[in-house]
């Protein structure tokens, strides 16, 4: 009882403030899939999957002018992977964050938090997986009318120690991170750059780390009609495992929208991969969108991302795009991608075809209210013999998958505008 009085009372205090703002939101989304190709292509001896996942999450947030903070409780489960009456924890933080303002211009942001910069390809919260991604880090941002800058730093360690750095998770996360984006603004012309150094722990020594350097630029265009996006970047540096790394990544994009209901989108994108024909090159040329996003990228069934996904091959993922929008509240989305290996690949000492599949991806949206909004989505892929090489599986069966997903998020407190 106690404890409701004292919640009681600091909400009434928030609400009662001049200045400050205290908003209190719950996530609840819950996906229903059906997968019978999902990331792998069947075989003889596969039968389908069906499941359903669920994100949750409570966030607190408090702003005033000086300092803002946020903390986002989450959890995460598949419906029935908790045993019937047993307690098992599954509760954890997805962010904690607070954001000091030192005036319009310069601000300072520190704790675990969401990272995005442009179009989410190199950095990005992960948004479609359940979990969700989060970094610990420190952030300093420049805002002005025509300039953004921010500069992030992280340094990863999994406990207290008393001496030395080991990392425990060396070998699924990175040790040290530094990035620098800019983003300049003329008119109707927008120039960014995004440049991140990460440091993975080296295998055997503890205190020895291996640098990659990822780094470009991306020019855009905009008017009502047009927007045309390019993207150009290149990785250099080492991989964990000490191996040169020199690769590229290149993009492009265009929308039109042809009216308020109608938008159409094509374009193309080019990760390096190596050529299994130069036997004496030891350096990798294979590109890794290192802790970019996934789903939303080459192809919605998810068969391609990191450079395992196509032996190191590389990936040329040509794409067209139409959105249409039946009204404000219900929107339709039509996807086709061509893949293709970038480089050679060897089979049985012979080079394969390029060419892997042909894919189409639909998406429905509607929005039932405010607070509550539905999506489903269907997906198929056609594969190439080229294809069952990469990826293993049978190319004759008919690859799919399905979802429909629930978004629902209520917000329980918002203390008044002052």
């Amino acid at each position: 009882m106690k404890i409701k009085l004292l919640i009681l009372l600091f909400l009434t205090i928030i609400s009662a403030s001049t200045k400050a703002q205290f908003e209190v939101q719950g996530i609840i989304r819950p996906r229903f899939e059906f997968r019978n190709g999902y990331s792998s292509m069947r075989n003889d001896t596969t039968t389908p999957a069906a499941f359903v996942s669920q994100r949750s999450r409570l966030n607190f947030a408090y702003k005033t002018d000086k300092l803002e903070t946020k903390f986002s409780i989450f959890d995460f489960r598949v419906w029935g992977d908790q045993v019937w009456k047993k307690d098992i924890a599954s509760m954890g933080l997805h962010e904690a964050w607070a954001k000091i303002n030192f005036n319009e211009a310069w601000s300072i942001k520190l704790g675990r938090q969401e990272l995005k910069y442009d179009n989410s390809r190199l950095i990005s919260p992960v948004n479609w997986n359940q979990i969700g991604t989060a970094h610990d880090a420190l952030l300093i941002k420049y805002r002005s009318e025509k300039l953004l800058i921010d500069f992030g730093t992280a340094w990863n360690q999994s406990t207290q120690n008393k001496f030395g750095t080991d990392y425990t998770f060396s070998d699924s996360y990175y040790k040290s991170l530094n990035f620098l984006w800019l983003r300049k603004k003329f008119n109707k012309f927008t120039i960014s750059s995004l440049n991140v150094l990460d440091g993975n722990q080296d295998l055997t020594k503890p205190e020895l780390q291996h640098f990659r350097f990822t780094g470009g630029i991306v020019p855009e265009y905009k008017t009502n009609k047009f927007h045309i996006t390019a993207r150009i970047f290149g990785q250099t540096g080492e991989l964990q495992n000490t191996q040169k790394v020199e690769a590229f990544y290149t993009n492009i994009d265009f929308i039109y929208s042809v009216s308020d209901k109608i938008k159409l989108a094509t374009g193309n994108e080019i990760k390096s991969g190596n050529n299994a024909l130069d036997s004496l090159n030891k350096t990798s040329k294979a590109f890794d969108i290192i802790y970019g996003g996934r789903h939303k990228f080459n192809g919605r069934i998810d068969y391609f991302s990191i450079p395992a996904t196509t032996k190191g091959a590389g990936l040329i993922d040509s794409y067209f795009k139409a959105n249409y929008k039946f009204s404000k509240q219900t929107s339709l989305l039509a996807e086709y991608h061509h893949f293709m290996l970038q480089n050679n690949y060897l089979s049985n000492n012979t080079v394969i075809d390029k060419f892997l599949a042909h894919e189409i991806d639909f998406v429905l949206k509607h929005k039932l209210s405010k607070d509550v909004s539905f999506e489903t989505g269907y997906s198929f892929i056609i594969g190439t013999e080229s294809l069952e090489i990469i990826k293993g599986g049978n190319k004759d069966l008919f690859n799919h998958w399905f979802y429909m997903m629930l978004s629902i998020n209520p917000t329980f407190f918002k203390s008044k505008n002052n």
